[in-house]
C-alpha cells in the first residue's frame, strides 16, 4: 500500500475511533481492529503533540506517520495490516446490493416507460 494512502486511512480510522464515530460507520466487525489501530498509533507516538492534536489537526498525525513509517518497518507492517483489514471491512459494509425481480403476477409495469431490464425476455409486451 502506498505510504500516503496508508497514512490517510490510518488517521481517518484513528480519528473516527477516538471521536466515537467509527462503530457507526464501520460496524461492530471493526471494533477489535479499530482498538488495535489506536494502540499501534498511541504506542508509537506516545506523548507526542501529534497525538494530542489528532482530532483537530489530522494532517499533523498523517505527516508524522509518513515521516516515521519508512524508518520503522515493524510499525509500518503492523499499521498496514490493521488498515488493510479496516479497508476490507469498510468495503464489505458499503457493498450491499439490492436486486428487485418482478415475476409479472400482481405487478403493474408500464413497459414503454421502463428504462431498466425486465428479467425473462422482451421488455415490450402487452397484457
Amino acid at each position: 500500500m502506498l505510504l500516503e494512502t496508508l497514512a490517510t486511512k490510518a488517521v481517518e480510522y484513528f480519528a473516527l475511533q477516538v471521536s466515537g464515530g467509527a462503530l457507526q460507520k464501520l460496524g461492530a466487525d471493526a471494533k477489535d481492529y479499530l482498538q488495535k489501530l489506536v494502540g499501534v498509533i498511541y504506542s508509537h507516538f506516545a506523548g507526542r503533540q501529534e497525538i494530542q492534536e489528532a482530532i483537530q489537526n489530522p494532517a499533523a498525525l498523517k505527516a508524522a506517520i509518513i515521516k516515521e513509517a519508512p524508518n520503522n518497518v515493524a510499525f509500518r507492517e503492523e499499521l498496514e495490516s490493521v488498515v488493510s483489514k479496516l479497508i476490507e471491512i469498510e468495503g464489505n459494509q458499503n457493498s450491499g446490493t439490492v436486486n428487485q425481480v418482478s415475476t409479472g403476477s400482481g405487478s403493474n409495469i408500464n413497459a414503454p416507460q421502463n428504462t431498466g431490464n425486465i428479467a425473462g425476455g422482451n421488455q415490450y409486451f402487452r397484457g
